[in-house]
C-alpha cells in the first residue's frame, strides 16, 4: 500500500464532502469504533 494513513484519511474527508469539523470527528469516531470492534472480535 503506497498511501500513508494520513493520506488515506485526507482522501476520505475530501470524498465525503463534510460541512463541519463535527461531522468529520463523528465519522472518524465511527470508523475507528468499527475497526476496534473487529479487532477485539478476532
Amino acid at each position: 500500500m503506497s498511501d500513508t494513513p494520513k493520506e488515506i484519511l485526507r482522501d476520505y474527508i475530501k470524498d465525503q464532502n463534510f460541512t463541519s469539523t463535527n461531522e468529520i470527528l463523528a465519522s472518524v469516531k465511527d470508523m475507528f469504533r468499527d475497526i476496534l470492534e473487529e479487532a477485539l472480535e478476532s
